[in-house]
């Protein structure tokens, strides 16, 4: 059995990303972090309550709130339950988006209760949009409530969770939400022709689509399944961000916490296989959309993914791929330079591509001695010659 009674997905709106995860995490750890770092696509936060005796978990969705972000959300929203939308109370424009905000959610996950949230009550002498003004705009668009919240001080923020746990127990009957009880199979007359389930697709682009089948994640690459997802989340204690806040890529994440990220997932952290499909789709899709930058992807992804893309005759793929094993490569990083020669994919640079690399002052001053034997003995007589020239 589960340790909670019922279970909510609450999505986070607007166009301030920063606001909606500094409220989250202040919610969920009772820490403000102010150096925050722009959502691709959408972060998963959850946190286990209780409401008169009865234990709930709300599964909070921070989705990106830049609009080239937007044509991913009526994804996110199918199973939502309730939403908080924030304005910043300083910055009149950011109330201006919420009628496109309402209208998408409603579109895409019915009519749920949205509440209304005021960022930045700390900041009122610099207020621009009265409270006033923000009740009737919730009163217009008829929005389950209105809160004013400070994410720095803390003020509001655990009594808006609660209002709006208040307000699902009311809005849905238990019998709709608990998760431990199990709904009666309807009886199938036999007569009728079976229809298949369809299976939930999400095409990247013309080369790239995965598929849930079997509560699994696969990857199509040229039509073709490409591998299994198998994990999805670098799970970081929120009050630890801050020792994380230098790191430039997902290698490096991993290289610094010195530990497998399939092994840094919390029974709190386990989201449901539809949930995690929808991740994947939006950490592909921001790989794919930012020019299929690996810095997004772990190396153990990204790479072969490049090297079918390349098979399937994606040019874009072809022109990064060479690109990033030189790139990385000129870092003189030991476990990726390591990586690149043991994969083989060294291979697909021809002479000249890697001897420019290999000769190179950037290469030369990063690698490191201790690597060289580990390395094959053309390779390393390479570098050799190419250190002693440049001594």
């Amino acid at each position: 059995m589960s340790g909670y009674d019922y279970t909510w997905k609450i999505m986070m709106l607007g166009d301030d990303s920063a606001a909606k995860t500094s409220l989250t995490i202040r919610y969920i750890s009772g820490f403000f972090l102010d150096d925050l770092k722009l959502t691709i696509g959408v972060d998963f936060y959850s946190k286990t309550t209780s409401h008169n005796g009865r234990k709930v978990k709300l599964q909070i969705w921070d989705f990106g709130g830049e609009e080239r972000f937007r044509f991913l959300l009526h994804q996110y929203c199918k199973g939502a339950n309730a939403a908080l939308f924030l304005y910043d109370i300083t910055n009149r424009s950011s109330l201006d988006v919420l009628p496109d905000w309402t209208q998408i959610i409603r579109e895409h996950a019915g009519d749920i209760p949205i509440m209304m949230v005021g960022t930045n009550v700390d900041l009122n002498e610099f207020r621009t949009v009265t409270r006033e003004e923000g009740i009737l705009a919730a009163r217009i668009h008829n929005l389950a409530g209105y809160m004013e919240v400070s994410s720095k001080t803390g003020q509001n923020v655990d009594a808006l969770f609660e209002k709006m746990t208040e307000i699902l127990f009311t809005r849905y009957q238990p019998n709709q939400i608990e998760v431990n009880r199990r709904p009666r199979r309807p009886k199938v007359n036999l007569k009728f022709k079976r229809h298949r389930k369809k299976v939930p697709t999400f095409k990247i682009n013309k080369y790239i689509a995965l598929r849930l089948e079997d509560s699994k994640s696969n990857i199509y690459i040229g039509g073709k399944i490409f591998q299994q997802c198998k994990f999805l989340l670098l799970d970081i204690l929120v009050d630890e961000t801050r020792d994380y806040g230098d790191i430039e890529s997902i290698d490096e994440a991993e290289e610094k916490l010195q530990t497998p990220m399939a092994t840094r997932r919390t029974l709190e952290s386990e989201i449901t296989p539809e949930a995690e499909f929808w991740g994947h789709c939006s950490n592909i899709q921001a790989w794919a959309k930012f020019g299929y930058d690996t810095r997004i992807l772990h190396r153990n992804l990204a790479f072969p993914m490049l090297k079918a893309l390349v098979d399937a005759g994606d040019p874009q793929a072809k022109k990064v791929f060479k690109e990033e094993i030189a790139k990385r490569l000129e870092s003189g990083y030991p476990s990726v330079v390591l990586y690149l020669e043991s994969e083989g994919y060294l291979k697909y640079l021809d002479n000249e591509e890697l001897d420019a690399v290999l000769e190179s002052l950037t290469f030369l001053n990063n690698i490191s001695d201790s690597i060289l034997e580990s390395l094959p003995e053309s390779l390393t007589d390479k570098i050799k010659k190419n250190l002693d020239r440049s001594s």
